[in-house]
């Protein structure tokens, strides 16, 4: 288990020199004068256009964008290690650092909406595959088919008026503006810069309260389409795990059906779910900007769809290198969790 863990962690650097390569062929296609933006933190803004003409020349000299493409991917990697990532016009402060202030916000909206989806996927999946052609089965089919179908930006609207507007029981953004005085004036200490966690551990049960309450709208919507997918994935590996040779074997010993079930098919059906995990996680990163932005939901998705808008090239390379960054270490976990589960791959 430990070779193959080390042989995947070995493989990392070169996954993100692809990336990363691929991403600055695509900047190349950005000319000089807009990408220069990166290196353009303040100007004075009484500046002519003349002015501001040479300045872009000045600039695109001073860091070699005119230069060999060979030359200015090295110099990009070599910012790009030491944090500097350029400045963002639209959040008006340096990308990294904008992107780490706005990614503990993402991450508890994505674990809100993950951790239950995924239980519940393999539990009700698990469950239409036992009761196959019955009534538990078609109305789970039917919930995911539902689930599915909806894209997220319907599903939040019809809660937003339903659950907030009609009923007032979930408010969008991510506190209420008492909560949001207790953060910023009372004594209370950011950890993570997630609300939920940081009320935990300042122990203010009423801040935790508030950002549930804030949390459950855009997390039921993100975790819907993320459960439909999972359980139909789940539903099907489960009825072909049930009609292999040693599921029949076990029943002809006479071993319980629960046991069955939980020791023996559903270890091999968890695996195809495993295997999806990639492919949520990008539906899980496009989904949550267009619900951050139903929500007023303040998160990195917001942000971006922000820079995209002001074509903010600084700031949407950053937001691109970030997500890609994230896919490639969730794929590292998937295959250790699916090595885990099944001894077989460590062999490879």
């Amino acid at each position: 288990m430990v070779q193959y863990i080390v042989r995947r962690l070995l493989t990392l650097p070169v996954i993100v020199f692809i990336v990363t390569f691929i991403l600055f062929i695509l900047m190349l296609r950005v000319p000089a004068e807009q990408r220069v933006q990166v290196y353009m933190p303040a100007l004075n803004p009484h500046l002519t256009a003349e002015e501001y003409a040479q300045t872009v020349e000045v600039m695109i000299e001073r860091y070699g964008l005119d230069r060999p493409a060979t030359v200015q991917y090295v110099n990009w990697l070599r910012n790009l290690f030491v944090g500097q990532w350029g400045f963002s016009p639209t959040w008006k402060q340096p990308v990294l650092e904008g992107i780490l202030q706005r990614a503990p916000a993402s991450t508890e909206l994505a674990l809100f909406a993950m951790l239950p989806s995924v239980g519940l996927a393999l539990a009700m999946g698990g469950l239409a595959s036992r009761y196959r052609g019955r009534l538990p089965d078609h109305a789970i089919r039917a919930a995911a088919f539902i689930g599915w179908a909806f894209p997220p930006f319907i599903l939040g609207l019809i809660l937003m008026n339903v659950l907030y507007a009609w009923l007032g029981w979930f408010p969008p953004e991510r506190l209420s503006v008492w909560a949001k005085r207790v953060i910023e004036v009372e004594n209370f200490r950011t950890y993570t810069g997630m609300y939920t966690v940081d009320a935990v551990l300042n122990g203010d049960l009423r801040v935790f309260i508030d950002a549930v309450r804030h949390l459950v709208l855009p997390g039921v919507t993100v975790a819907i389409t993320q459960w439909a997918l999972l359980t139909r994935v789940m539903r099907s590996s489960m009825l072909e795990a049930l009609q292999q040779d040693y599921i029949t074997t076990a029943r002809a010993k006479g071993v319980n059906e629960r046991r069955i079930i939980d020791l023996h098919a559903r270890r091999n059906a968890i695996l195809p779910v495993i295997s999806i995990g990639g492919v949520v996680t990008s539906l899980l990163i496009s989904g949550i900007a267009v619900v951050e932005i139903i929500f007023n939901f303040r998160g990195l998705g917001r942000a971006a769809m922000e820079a995209v808008w002001h074509s903010d090239v600084p700031a949407v390379v950053g937001f691109t290198l970030f997500s890609c960054l994230i896919i490639v270490v969730v794929s590292l976990v998937t295959d250790i969790l699916y090595a885990f589960v099944d001894p077989r791959v460590r062999l490879y």
